[in-house]
């Protein structure tokens, strides 16, 4: 009976042992497999990745669930470091997540022993605002990239470049409110150069032709300043025209001006073929001419006077020491046009809403006087000659 209890016990040992022995064989085969799919998922990408601000990262402590986050994100912070719970801050930007895990493998070890710290990498979002000479967003030009790293060329890409306005040249990345680098695009393709990683909230920026191809006009015109011209050139009388035309009266076209870098080319814009262009970054001069007004009657100085733009009725007297007060008659002035036309006009009641141009004529009328010495002679005479009259008759 022992004997057979003996055999029994050691047929089911050897069944046991087989068994054992087959499952690490099925355990060696398969372990390889499941290595490589594991390993699979993480791609070139991903494993050369280095962590950037504006990241998020999910971490797990095997065994310690009160500091594993496997629901909860860990951002990157403005700093480039992360906060964690008993391990404190950590560096994170410009590691992979490979390296990262390992220095909080590390500071782990130094508290718990026993710990193995797992850290998975969140799909980043990159926002990349590109704006200038490209097509326009109905909600705006910030572009939105979920992938670990964007490049110049994929912003440049997604924002579609209007070739015919873009100045390719002087394509500018802005990092932190700065230039960070300025590329041109067609030697930059042309190079093979290494394409340009672009940081979460960099700003592209495409600068048009129209840009680099302006104009200024000043002086006597209607609305001086800086215009984008299409052309390389553009002629003198149609640079007046994008400045609203001349200030009528007080321009003096005959003897405007371009002005460059190196000269001062006289031009007579009232000639019917003018010749003269402007390039970019010229200058179109339009001198004042000398315009006056006379203003004359009742006022302290009576004279010509000389005036930029119009003047309003009581400017124009100001200018002439204003009214005389023992003289002028306040309800009565003549205004005189350069063209000969008269108006009669209430000083008191439209001072402010009538203007002097070149060449007009303001007369202040004086008040009417009575003379008591003439009034009190002819009184007398009147009387003396009644008296003699009646003596007479």
């Amino acid at each position: 009976m022992n004997t057979f209890l003996r055999l029994h016990f050691l047929f089911f040992l050897l069944i046991i042992l087989g068994q054992v022995s087959f499952s690490t064989e099925i355990f060696a085969e398969e372990s390889p497999a499941e290595y490589n799919s594991t390993n699979s998922e993480i791609t070139p990408e991903t494993s050369t990745y280095k962590l950037q601000v504006g990241d998020s990262i999910v971490v797990t402590v095997d065994g310690y669930p009160e500091y594993t986050k496997d629901r909860v994100s860990v951002p990157v912070q403005s700093d480039g470091y992360i906060s964690y719970p008993l391990i404190g801050l950590i560096k994170v930007t410009g590691l992979t997540v490979s390296e990262l895990q390992v220095q909080m493998q590390q500071a782990f070890a130094k508290k718990l022993p026993s710990a193995r710290v797992f850290v998975t990498l969140m799909q980043p979002k990159r926002h990349i605002l590109v704006f200038g000479a490209v097509d326009q967003r109905p909600r705006g030009n910030m572009h939105i990239f979920e992938t670990g790293q964007v490049y110049l060329m994929h912003a440049l890409a997604a924002a579609g470049i209007n070739y015919e306005l873009a100045d390719l040249t002087k394509i500018t990345v802005w990092r932190d409110g700065k230039t960070f680098k300025t590329i041109n695009f067609k030697e930059h393709i042309e190079s093979d150069s290494v394409d340009i990683p672009l940081r979460d909230y960099d700003i592209v920026i495409i600068p048009s032709i129209y840009e680099q191809r302006r104009i200024r006009v000043i002086g006597a015109v209607v609305s001086p300043g800086l215009f984008p011209i299409t052309n390389e050139q553009i002629p003198a009388n149609h640079a007046l025209k994008l400045a609203g035309g001349s200030r009528a009266d007080f321009a003096d076209l005959k003897n405007a001006e371009i002005i460059t870098g190196t000269e001062n080319t006289p031009v007579d814009l009232t000639s019917e073929n003018v010749s003269a262009m402007l390039k970019p970054g010229d200058v179109l001069f339009v001198p004042l001419a000398e315009a006056k007004i006379s203003v004359v009657g009742a006022v302290d100085k009576p004279a010509q006077y000389v005036i930029t733009e119009p003047t309003l009725l009581r400017d124009a007297v100001a200018m002439a020491g204003g009214l005389n007060e023992e003289k002028a008659n306040t309800k009565k002035c003549i205004l005189t046009r350069a063209n000969g036309t008269q108006e009669e006009l209430n000083f008191n009641l439209v001072q402010s809403e009538v203007y002097l141009y070149p060449n007009d004529q303001l007369r202040i009328l004086e008040r009417t006087r009575i003379d008591w010495r003439v009034l009190s002679f002819a009184a007398s005479l009147t009387n003396l000659v009644v008296n003699v009259w009646l003596r007479y008759r």
